[in-house]
């Protein structure tokens, strides 16, 4: 089971208490997957995803308060995947039609059947049950609804805009698709939609995912400071040992000697550490300024200034 189907899983396990908010949802997944059949002029809500069918089932029966409430179907396809349908009478299609506020000719719904914020929510479930798909948080973030028509793909993203997400609009084939991209306004749909458990494992994923990254950015920066400091400390031997072989250190103040034979004795420490190994009777100004001045006696002399 896929991300998407996780989710869907949860959200088809939800059922408004509110008649309002169980229209608004049956709105929301005939917008998505529902169509008029223009010779018999009935309603056919069509998925491959039996979730999308059941869900559909339960509110109509529950709204129109009677059983079977239209005609199902269930097929396997040569793929093996299974699809649904339902179908309903010219007199139910009318009953529906009045009751969630449908337009016949794109069969959605007028604003009026969502205006309040838990009919927004029920209807932006019943969307993403009918077409919506999500991206496992574990690879990448990206939440989104397509529809085929344009202005009512609008109407979405301004719709999930209100939730405080920054939906896109863009057309991919013949279908427009509204998306989301950013990991915390996609966990904020998964919350406004109610899928609570979803939101968590995506939230998990996150603080897992910040965790790596901070370490990882830790371990670059440590191994950035290592490279560095062994590259000073190249720079340092191969001055000493210049010094050695043209002066023997004849001429050169003692407490800098006392620093080169420190440097020699632990090539591969660092200056904080050489600190600690001087028995901290100079700090590490100090003894990164006497270093220096062991630079500067060995450019001179490569010069021939000394």
């Amino acid at each position: 089971m896929n991300f998407t189907e996780k989710v869907k899983q949860e959200l088809a396990n939800i059922l408004p208490n509110p008649r309002h908010c169980r229209m608004a949802e049956l709105g929301g997944l005939i917008a998505g997957s529902g169509s008029i059949d223009d010779k018999e002029r009935e309603l056919v809500i069509f998925s491959e995803n039996e979730l999308v069918i059941k869900t559909t089932e339960k509110l109509l029966n529950k709204i129109f308060s009677v059983d079977n409430f239209g005609r199902t179907v269930y097929d396997i396809k040569r793929s093996g995947r299974e699809w649904g349908k339902i179908t309903l009478s010219a007199q139910e299609t009318n009953r529906v039609v009045e009751t969630v506020k449908l337009n016949r000719d794109g069969l959605i719904s007028d604003p009026v059947l969502y205006t309040m914020t838990c009919c927004k929510r029920a209807y932006l479930r019943g969307l993403f049950l009918a077409s919506g798909t999500l991206s496992d948080p574990k690879k990448d973030y990206h939440f989104e609804i397509t529809h085929e028509d344009e202005h009512f793909a609008d109407e979405i993203r301004k719709l999930i805009c209100g939730f405080g997400a920054d939906a896109k609009l863009v057309k991919r084939k013949n279908r427009f698709v509204v998306y989301v991209k950013d990991s915390g306004m996609i966990s904020e749909l998964l919350n406004v939609m109610g899928a609570h458990v979803a939101m968590m494992e995506l939230e998990n994923v996150k603080i897992l995912k910040d965790l790596r990254n901070r370490v990882n950015r830790q371990v670059n920066c440590d191994q950035a400071n290592i490279n560095k400091a062994l590259s000073a400390s190249r720079k340092q031997l191969a001055d000493i040992r210049y010094i050695r072989e043209k002066t023997g250190f004849s001429g050169v103040a003692k407490d800098l000697i006392e620093t080169a034979e420190l440097r020699e004795k632990y090539p591969e420490a660092t200056l904080a550490e050489l600190v600690m190994y001087n028995g901290d009777s100079v700090g590490k100004s100090g003894l990164n300024h006497r270093l220096k001045k062991l630079s500067d006696i060995a450019d001179k002399l490569r010069s021939g200034d000394a």
